[in-house]
């Protein structure tokens, strides 16, 4: 039991030498499939569009105002640092950011000409510029051919018949529509500076500055939807230099380096734009809330000057007392002192009022603009200010409730703490205004003592002087503000902008498709080498034997060259003669125990017919004769008689008639002109071959020969077509079964294998014919096995057959080649 699963698991055996020997001999696949791989991928590489990508870097950093000190009172927004870089990362992929930046550039107008495959965009070297009427539908999609027949003329055309539906957008609107057109092909002639108005299209072109235009040459324009155009540059890459520092590297991919620097450029102009109009928010929010109040105070202010300047003149008086000059300026600086308490109480109540009945805080000014130095009021509201304006950044660029939710938790807790801060800053400050009054109304007893045209001057004049001073301050507050705005900065700086320095393409990637190409050009021969080795179930090498059977291999015969089967005597010096005298020396072995004057006899078998049985029967019995021995070949294949050709005798009578009764030996005998060396044929065919075989005449026939001969070789019949050749076995000394190269199956050697490991066959052996191709599975031929030793170790340069030039080697492999 043992021995059967180690001859299933070595019948089993995958032998990788051989398949690599078997890809070595069809090396030219490899060549014509590799070649195949890299001419395809060289086209494909060719007509691939080529990508390319473009990059700039800007840094994000919070830059002071350098005209903001402690003596300014003015506090503005400067951002916070935590999360700036990923506000920035969100804004420049956001939806509103980038078609802001498509509408600037019009990047959905595209320049082409006809390139080696496919329209290329040109960008900036078209020699016009295309101007649209944006309200106007244009055709999307679809090339509209310019070709100028003059410096001041074009004609246009559209061919419709590329495609079956088309559609028009309104840019202005942003809207699709259908469109129908009327013939296969649409053209129209126009004038450079122009309208070009059709019911596809509406634009006029411009010649472009320091360019020529060629007459004759075509060009192509096509509009492509705004929405594609965002899509397509959202994509933009945007990744730190440096994990943990504030620098962006920004990059975009595309067909044209010159449009991906345009867009990475302006990109960052108009963030960098947004940014410090952003910063700029809270010093405008001032701004706007001093300009309004200097209004109401500068007509006071002209009011009260015409009023004192026409009592005067109308009074009289011009020179008032010491003691009331006195009272008056104490009275004008009460009255200042209540007045600046006054104005941070509407402030006060402004910033109340906002708090509780709004929700967006964006427009707060700022509370120095109302003279108001409370360190938590000014710090607060700065923040809240700040909160909103990023939530309203948010709000353009993301969907997700979670990113407003912590936004609005810092809003409503900012919001919470200002009106406690207000809550307390009024009721200080109403305290203020009580004891500005009570000194007020001591000042107004010591003024109600003065004359009364001096009370009343001194009125008109306080009315006056207050009026003045609140413009005064105003104004200063205003320009403060001012100068911090112009000062101002944007946060965004821009290092390196993106440049068109003629950058390698980063697709198609050359290297991988040839590397793919490499690859599949060895895979793909490969496996048909693979898929043949594993459907192969014939025996090609020595190994498959030694893995298929434990009988051994006595020789290895080469295929033949010679027209005719006399191989020994025909070529003497050939590959084949010498395989069959390795052959007769290792039959010795086989001998060595029998008595050397005793005749022995050789059966020759197969598994089936076209094995090359007779081939070597004959080659045999010929190297057996040369050794001076009498031999004679006797034709047992009774169904298929073959030997008698080759020898040029007939087969009208042989080894039948004889089994019959109808000749004797002497009669069936044919001598040969071959000294030492007769012939039997089988004769006549039969009708009942198996019984003559196993009959007792030929028991008599074989004794009758050993009597005469010193040497009998057997030609039975295959062992796996019919039963008789194992009939035969008792009759043979050595048993001789012939497997032939690539045409016997494995399977067939189960039969005899059997007979072997059972031990009813004794004294066997094989022999490997018609062996060929060296390089196929890296054996050479001519080679001998020893008995039960392996290889012998004949030289090809003996072989008067093998004395060819390396073009005549070359010749006949390819013939074979082409044979096969």
């Amino acid at each position: 039991m043992e021995e059967e699963f180690e001859e299933l698991k070595s019948q089993n055996s995958f032998d990788i030498k051989a398949l690599a020997f078997r890809a070595l001999n069809y090396w030219y696949l490899f060549v014509i499939t590799l070649g195949i791989a890299f001419v395809a991928t060289y086209f494909y590489n060719k007509q691939l569009e080529r990508i390319y990508s473009v990059n700039s870097l800007i840094s994000i950093k919070e830059e002071q105002n350098p005209f903001f000190s402690s003596s300014m009172n003015l506090t503005f927004n400067w951002g916070g640092a935590s999360d700036k870089v990923e506000t920035i990362k969100t804004i420049l992929k956001s939806r509103v950011h980038n078609e802001n930046v498509v509408r600037v550039l019009e990047s959905y107008i595209h320049y082409k000409k006809q390139g080696e495959y496919r329209l290329e965009d040109i960008h900036t070297n078209a020699p016009f510029i295309v101007s649209l009427d944006e309200n106007h539908p244009q055709i999307l999609n679809t090339p509209i051919k310019i070709i100028f027949t003059s410096d001041q003329n074009y004609t246009t055309s559209i061919n419709f018949a590329d495609a079956e539906s088309f559609y028009a957008l309104n840019y202005k609107l942003n809207k699709t529509a259908g469109v129908s057109p009327k013939e296969e092909v649409f053209s129209g002639d126009f004038s450079i500076n122009e309208e070009a108005a059709t019911d596809y299209y509406k634009f006029a072109l411009t010649p472009r500055r320091d360019t020529e235009i060629e007459v004759g040459k075509e060009y192509y324009v096509v509009f492509t939807s705004l929405n594609s155009e965002i899509s397509k540059y959202r994509s933009i890459g945007v990744n730190l230099k440096v994990q943990g520092a504030s620098m962006l590297v920004l990059s975009l991919s595309g067909p044209n380096r010159a449009i991906l620097a345009d867009y990475l450029n302006v990109t960052t102009e108009i963030l960098k734009e947004k940014q410090l109009e952003e910063k700029n928010q809270f010093a405008t929010n001032t701004l706007e809330f001093i300009d309004k109040m200097i209004t109401g105070v500068e007509d006071s202010l002209k009011k009260d000057e015409l009023k004192l300047k026409k009592y005067k003149q109308d009074n009289k008086v011009f020179n008032p007392s010491l003691k009331g000059e006195e009272v008056f300026a104490k009275l004008n600086r009460f009255s200042v002192e209540k007045n600046n308490y006054t104005l941070k109480l509407q402030y006060y109540k402004l910033l109340e009022d906002y708090l509780i009945n709004s929700t967006d805080f964006i427009s707060l000014p700022a509370p120095a603009s109302s003279g108001i130095e409370d360190e938590n009021i000014v710090t607060n509201v700065s923040k809240i200010v700040a909160l909103s304006i990023r939530r309203a950044k948010l709000g353009e660029t993301v969907k997700n409730n979670i990113f407003f939710k912590e936004i609005d938790q810092d809003i409503d807790a900012t919001k919470r703490v200002l009106l406690e801060s207000v809550k307390t800053a009024r009721s200080s400050t109403n305290i203020d205004i009580s004891n500005v009054n009570s000194r007020t109304a001591r000042a107004n007893a010591e003024f109600r003592k003065l004359p009364e045209e001096e009370q009343q001057l001194f009125n008109i004049e306080r009315s006056y002087k207050l009026s003045e001073a609140s413009y005064t301050l105003l104004l200063e507050k205003k320009n403060e503000a001012g100068i911090v705005k112009a000062a101002n900065v944007s946060d965004v700086k821009i290092i390196d902008s993106a440049k068109d320095l003629g950058q390698k393409s980063i697709l198609p990637n050359t290297k991988k498709n040839y590397s793919i190409a490499l690859f599949l050009g060895l895979l793909i021969p490969l496996a048909f080498v693979f898929l043949v080795t594993i459907l192969d179930n014939n025996i090609s090498t020595p190994d498959d034997i030694k893995n298929l059977s434990s009988i051994p291999i006595l020789g290895i015969v080469s295929r033949s060259r010679a027209n005719i089967n006399l191989a020994v005597f025909e070529n003497p010096k050939s590959s084949v003669a010498e395989a069959f005298r390795g052959i007769r020396s290792s039959l010795q072995f086989i001998y060595k125990n029998l008595d050397k004057s005793k005749t022995k006899t050789v059966m020759i078998t197969s598994s089936v017919s076209g094995e090359g049985k007779t081939f070597c029967s004959i080659n045999v019995a010929s190297v057996l004769s040369l050794t001076g021995k009498k031999t004679v070949l006797v034709g047992l294949d009774l169904r298929k008689p073959k030997i008698f050709g080759d020898f040029e005798i007939t087969n009208e009578f042989g080894t039948v008639n004889y089994l019959i009764g109808q000749k004797t030996l002497d009669e069936v005998i044919q001598s040969t002109k071959f000294e030492n060396l007769d012939v039997i044929t089988s004769g006549p065919i039969p009708p009942n071959p198996s019984e003559l075989l196993i009959s007792e005449q030929l028991d008599e026939f074989i004794a009758e020969l050993k009597l005469r001969y010193d040497y009998v070789i057997l030609d039975t019949p295959p062992v796996g077509l019919v039963s008789d050749a194992l009939d035969l076995l008792n009759h043979a000394d050595a048993t001789i079964y012939i497997i032939r190269q690539d045409y016997t199956k494995k399977a067939m050697l189960n039969i005899i294998n059997d007979k072997y490991r059972k031990g009813e066959v004794k004294n066997i052996s094989f022999v490997l014919n018609d062996y060929r191709q060296k390089v196929k599975y890296g054996y050479g031929y001519g080679y001998g096995y020893g008995y039960g030793y392996g290889y012998g170790s004949y030289g090809n340069g003996y072989h008067e057959d093998e004395r060819k030039t390396v073009l005549s080697r070359l010749k006949s492999l390819f013939r074979r080649k082409i044979k096969n």
